[in-house]
């Protein structure tokens, strides 16, 4: 049976379930806007088509797009909440080529097809130099007749358009290329995933002075606008006063770096950090009540995926938790109650500055140093 033709899949929608997403409407007195000009921002994995197609291969340097890519791939092949049965899932230096064809060549029991998913697969195309036939030639053979049930999606950071891997894939299937825009379009890309994604709209200004302040971290940027969206509604602008307010010093990156000092016990090093906010920052203690409850609701629901048994590293992917700061041992300092106990500390925190019962500085002080004081073992229950 013929394979469909493929169109172009919409945009992902985000978890964040209290932005709206309305039109968005000009500003009145915005300048003019960065999708005016004669940048254009690259596609946000708009390559990412409906199959099934016998192979995708997601290649690039941003690992940001390489999940959006893969996302919308998995979402359009197996729905929203994808049958365990229908996926396998391989990690390219700890598998083999024959193990991933064979499991291309087994029919699903319960599912229409077999989706067979490799990450980092630069390493499963390496071979032996003393095999008879590389790897890179048994895919060929491979994809020269496909499996009818059969879907492999490669995921990995290089991909050689001038190979004849990349061309069979360009006739069958799809190359989805996934590398960063250029610094002088990370503006328009902003403007665009603003757009797209939360249904907010960015003069110049705002989108010039979001890359400058987080660069072309196309993970952390999204964040951002996420954080952006929801501090904004009901207005469907984001202003430059916007931009300098809620990102400005209290980063997702500073605040994951004081949630890891928080979580090693080190609270002088958590104080710190903490004081380099305020000494550029006269706003930050009321920001960063914000900017801590949405890191540590975020680590809450990491670690409640992680005991239903979902690595730290697949919860980080599906959470777009961008951070080097070490998650797994993050996650491991606290119980999942405790997470939650934490989020209630905050809200008491911003609650009681609101109502002049309490200083927010000293109070984030105090819980910083509460916190990161040895953890006490789970209550029994």
């Amino acid at each position: 049976m013929p394979r469909p033709t493929p169109t172009h899949a919409g945009e992902p929608k985000s978890g964040w379930s209290c932005i709206r997403r309305a039109r968005p409407l000009p500003h009145p007195d915005e300048s003019p806007t960065v999708a005016t000009r004669k940048s254009t921002p690259p596609p946000i994995a708009t390559e990412a088509t409906k199959g099934p197609l016998p192979v995708y291969v997601i290649f690039g340097s941003d690992s940001f797009l390489r999940l959006e890519a893969l996302q919308r791939i998995l979402r359009d092949l197996l729905g929203d909440q994808p049958d365990s049965m229908a996926l396998a899932e391989y990690e390219g230096p700890t598998t083999t080529i024959t193990t991933v064809l064979d499991e291309l060549r087994t029919p699903s029991l319960l599912a229409p097809q077999r989706v067979v998913l490799v990450r980092d697969a630069d390493d499963l195309l390496k071979s032996d130099p003393e095999a008879e036939i590389t790897n890179r030639e048994l895919l060929e053979k491979y994809l020269g007749a496909p499996t009818p049930t059969g879907v492999l999606i490669l995921v990995c950071r290089t991909w050689q358009r001038t190979t004849r891997l990349y061309k069979l894939v360009e006739k069958i299937g799809r190359n989805i290329p996934c590398d960063p825009p250029k610094p002088q379009d990370v503006p328009a890309w902003i403007v665009a995933r603003a757009k797209s994604t939360y249904g907010v709209s960015l003069d110049y200004a705002a989108s010039r002075r979001l890359a400058e302040l987080v660069g072309a971290r196309l993970g952390i940027l999204d964040m951002e606008l996420a954080k952006l969206a929801s501090f904004v509604a009901p207005r469907t602008a984001i202003t430059q006063a916007d931009v300098e307010q809620m990102v400005g010093a209290t980063r997702e990156e500073v605040i994951f770096r004081i949630t890891d000092a928080i979580t090693r016990g080190d609270a002088p090093a958590a104080l710190a950090i903490w004081d380099q906010v305020l000494a550029t920052d006269r706003s930050a203690p009321y920001r960063a009540v914000g900017g801590l409850a949405y890191a540590f609701r975020r680590l809450a629901e990491a670690k409640h995926l992680v005991e239903q048994g979902v690595t730290a590293r697949e919860a980080a992917r599906r959470l777009r938790i961008w951070s080097d700061y070490g998650l797994e041992q993050q996650l491991a300092r606290f119980p999942l109650a405790q997470w939650y106990d934490h989020l209630l500390k905050l809200l008491k925190i911003d609650l009681d500055a609101k109502t002049g019962l309490g200083d927010v500085r000293t109070n984030v002080e105090k819980l910083v140093i509460g916190l990161s004081r040895p953890a006490r073992p789970a209550a029994r229950v």
